[in-house]
């Protein structure tokens, strides 16, 4: 027996870990070498010492003391990193608490004690520059975000709208208690996927972009053309007066005809009369400067301004489409981990649609996480209700949520979400928005 602790008592006196053994009655019955090292104490401070009297002649470590005291009374396992105060200097130590067994019979507790400081200084400095690091890429996304937002007048708050509706939403769901059913309690990602989505609006070129009517820039064009017909057209009635008749009456349907095309330019919408309207003009025969004759409208013209609604033909929206296949491609060559990981999936996805409609992978269901989800919510929410949208006016709120509880009963977009959204209030601008 005296061998066996003799052993026992050796081992305890070449740990590197700090070991103090107390009774139930609160009396510190052993210790080794480490321990006394590591806490700074001497053997008077130690031997046959209550728990009570240390905290008695100590004011800095408490915390130490209290964790063993917790360990006798609950008489259950504790397990925790705490600072210890040595001098001026602070260590972080690493105390399990667990019990001494007599047989099945626990008859005290051992104090393991664990010097773990370099490790969490390093930790520490690790997680300061990580925290620098993810500042400084906030910081650079948010300044590279708002100059694409600034570059273009129909997206001038776009972004920092719809950031500023998802830190209202996720802090009000936190406030519920209910943060965590649906996503990360870092919710740091998500805002970044937010501030990310339309990255890829930087490849989208500018005249298809900020297109504020059907025609574009081709107006211009053709309004030279008109002016170019009118002056011919005076001069061929000056040099052939026995065509004034006919040469005033191509006149008059080139006027009825620029009256036409500027109407439907500008447009909101366009009703199949006008359409055909739009397509007879078409082929009114324009006079050019050399005296010849050309159909008024070009194919592509034409296609252009019997767009039904919007300015887009099917060739340019599928051009701005493109932006989110950009914005997935842009986000991939961005090395996102940890937390961060799934912030390209998040933003490439914010128009895809739950019944596989959406765009550009067609993905549907449960393939579209509850994140991109309501991405794609806030964005619409924010396209229908923008005030700085030059081609069309803002919606009220209480009509741009028919418009998404429409999508919603076609299986488009989550409709728990939307419902949530809504009563979250997060949407509302507090100066006016009411619903």
């Amino acid at each position: 027996m005296d061998n066996e602790r003799f052993l026992i008592k050796s081992i305890l006196e070449d740990m590197s870990d700090g070991v103090i053994v107390v009774g139930f009655d609160g009396r510190i019955q052993q210790y080794n070498r480490a321990a006394k090292r590591i806490l700074s104490l001497y053997d008077e401070q130690l031997r046959d010492k209550s728990i009570a009297s240390i905290m008695n002649e100590t004011d800095e470590n408490d915390e130490l003391f209290d964790l063993v005291t917790q360990a006798i009374l609950s008489k259950e396992k504790v397990v925790r990193t705490i600072p210890y105060f040595r001098g001026e200097e602070m260590l972080y130590l690493r105390i399990t608490a667990d019990f001494l067994m007599n047989n099945s019979e626990k008859i005290g507790v051992i104090v393991q004690i664990s010097d773990i400081t370099e490790n969490a200084m390093l930790f520490i400095a690790n997680k300061r520059l990580a925290n620098q690091v993810i500042d400084l890429m906030n910081s650079f996304v948010e300044v590279m975000v708002t100059a694409i937002d600034e570059e273009s007048s129909y997206n001038a708050n776009h972004t920092k709208s719809m950031v500023r509706y998802a830190e209202r939403y996720l802090g009000w769901l936190e406030k519920q208690g209910e943060l965590t059913e649906h996503t990360a309690e870092n919710t740091a990602p998500l805002i970044m996927s937010v501030w990310l989505h339309d990255i890829g609006k930087l490849l989208v070129p500018q005249e298809i972009m900020d297109k504020p009517t059907r025609l574009g820039a081709a107006a211009a064009e053709l309004s030279h053309r008109f002016e170019i017909a009118r002056l011919v057209l005076k001069n061929e009635s000056l040099t052939y007066p026995e065509r004034k008749a006919e040469l005033e009456g191509l006149a008059e349907q080139l006027r009825e005809a620029e009256k036409l095309i500027s109407s439907a330019d500008t447009a909101g919408f366009l009703d199949e009369e006008t359409i055909s309207r739009l397509k007879a003009a078409a082929r009114i025969e324009c006079p050019l400067s050399d005296g010849s004759r050309r159909p008024l409208l070009s194919d592509k013209e034409l296609e252009a301004l019997t767009v039904v609604r919007g300015t887009l033909t099917s060739e340019e929206r599928k051009i701005i489409e493109s932006h989110v296949s950009w914005t997935g491609t842009l986000l991939s060559k961005m090395e996102f981990r940890g937390d961060y990981k799934k912030v390209p999936l998040w933003a490439a996805g914010h128009h895809e649609l739950l019944d596989g409609s959406g765009y550009p992978e067609r993905l549907s269901g449960e393939d579209i996480p509850w994140e991109t989800r309501l991405i794609t919510i806030i964005d619409i929410y924010d396209a229908l209700t923008a005030e700085d949208r030059p081609y069309k006016p803002p919606m009220k709120p209480e009509k741009a949520f028919a418009v998404l509880d429409d999508m919603a009963e076609q299986g488009k977009i989550d409709k728990t979400i939307l419902n949530s959204f809504r009563s979250s209030e997060a949407w509302k601008n507090e100066r006016k928005d009411e619903i």
